[in-house]
């Protein structure tokens, strides 16, 4: 076994093997989460027993763009249309612009950073990844471009939009909005502003990018539902040719570094997708110490969403044979 910080996660690696002997319990430091990297399928029933989520490491978002903007909003859930509707009214009535860079200059890009790194200042174990990425947003050789928002002269927030021709995918790469145009949802109009002008590129899938599957640490689960809203799915990376995706299989021990409630997206068991071929495959985890509506978190590419605390599963004794 293996202990390392991940962000402010104690996360400890082990192998399958070692399951039987429960090392975690004996680890110098208390572990937040214990994982298993690409476990063998003869060890999928033990860990399920044990309470570990067999899961995707890396979900990917994905859309079809559809046809235009009217066919992709009216696919939407009616609160999300509402929700767009009164973003582009607030945007109106306070007289911002969205402005499309391509490319994108220096000013624009500083204007957004400082708005991305006051969220990410925000955030419990906030890293500012898109400050990695000036130079190639300026320079390339990757082809990146940008919506912002301003009022007057002082930006209100953008999205960095990365272009994937090879694959026929438009990536909405990073986006920042400031706390006031928070509260109008402007990101929505940016997202969608961003997927327009992709259709008039000629592309007809999008992304929100990939993330990490432990949404409570990096990310929140919230996020699943805005997400969700905007028309994209969670698949695994791998299946969008991500050459760091893979499998993995955690149990959440304790909440200290995550939030509650924190969701993992697992696979489904076996005879639900084979029931349901071609359709949702992911079921939702929710862990927490309080009690929540699963419902609250369910998404349509999910077959179902439970809850249950932090810890080994339920029945379940440490030191003890799983149950048959």
């Amino acid at each position: 076994m293996e202990v390392v910080d991940r962000y402010g996660l104690a996360l400890a690696l082990i192998e399958a093997g070692e399951l039987a002997d429960e090392p975690w319990l004996d680890a110098d430091h208390p572990v937040d989460v214990v994982r298993v990297p690409n476990p063998p399928a003869a060890s999928w029933d033990e860990l399920a027993a044990r309470g570990f989520v067999h899961k995707p490491s890396v979900l990917t978002w994905v859309s079809e763009l559809g046809a235009d903007e009217d066919a992709h909003v009216a696919g939407l859930h009616r609160t999300a249309r509402k929700s767009i509707r009164q973003a582009r009214r607030d945007a109106a009535s306070a007289g911002l612009r969205i402005v499309l860079e391509d490319p994108v200059t220096p000013d624009s890009l500083d204007g957004f950073f400082a708005l991305y790194e006051d969220r990410v200042a925000e955030m419990r174990f906030g890293v500012p990844f898109a400050l990695d990425y000036r130079d190639a947003v300026l320079h390339g050789p990757r082809k990146f471009f940008g919506v912002f928002g301003f009022e007057g002269d002082e930006p209100a927030g953008g999205v960095l939009v990365l272009e994937c021709p090879e694959v026929d995918l438009l990536v909405l790469r990073f986006s920042a909005v400031s706390a006031r145009w928070r509260r109008s949802s402007l990101a929505r109009t940016l997202y969608l502003a961003a997927m327009q002008a992709g259709r008039d590129r000629g592309y007809t899938r999008g992304s929100m990018g990939n993330e990490p599957n432990l949404l409570g640490h990096l990310t929140q689960p919230g996020l699943l539902l805005f997400k969700t809203g905007m028309g994209f799915r969670a698949v695994p990376s791998q299946e969008c040719a991500d050459p760091q995706g893979g499998d993995e299989a955690d149990l959440v021990l304790r909440l200290d570094a995550l939030s509650d409630p924190t969701m993992i997206l697992g696979y489904a068991p076996q005879d639900v997708r084979d029931m349901n071929p071609g359709g949702a495959r992911l079921t939702g985890h929710l862990i927490s110490k309080a009690p929540v509506n699963p419902t609250l978190y369910h998404a349509p590419f999910l077959t179902s969403v439970t809850v249950r605390p932090p810890g080994a599963a339920p029945g379940f004794t440490p030191g003890c044979t799983p149950p048959e």
